[in-house]
């Protein structure tokens, strides 16, 4: 599996990127910008992403304005919505507002509350039918 990480903490993508380790693949971005750029080139080269975490709020272009990009990059190359990438936003336990708008505008997938423990991922991708394999 390929999963993209998008958190402006370090701390954070560091807990996540070892979590994913044994499952994923993962390439990480420090905000959203970066992140619609990776999600570019890999859709691109045919080699999408199938999960990302990803923070709601982050400097330079948050997060909430990636996922609608990434839905729109995804629509633009004719992918349907059952085969789209599973986008999970990370955030503080009091983002319900946001978290609602996530939902509804951008169609994200779901999402965690921090903080990020490896039950919580686990739960999400069950949730999601993405069955978790060791990939080494």
């Amino acid at each position: 599996m390929k999963c993209l990480i998008v958190d402006d903490q370090i701390e954070n993508r560091m807990v996540l990127a070892k979590i994913m380790e044994p499952y994923a693949q993962c390439d990480q971005a420090i905000d959203g910008a970066e992140a619609v750029e990776l999600f570019t080139l890999h859709l691109n080269e045919g080699t999408p992403y199938e999960l990302v975490l990803m923070d709601i709020m982050m400097p330079v272009m948050d997060g909430q304005e990636a996922l609608r990009k990434m839905r729109e990059l995804e629509e633009e190359a004719g992918i349907l919505q059952e085969n789209q990438s599973a986008i999970v936003m990370v955030t503080a336990v009091d983002a319900t507002s946001e978290m609602k708008r996530a939902f509804e505008e951008g169609r994200c997938t779901g999402y965690i509350n921090k903080p990020i423990n490896r039950g919580k991922i686990l739960v999400k991708l069950s949730e999601l039918g993405i069955s978790p394999k060791v990939w080494w």
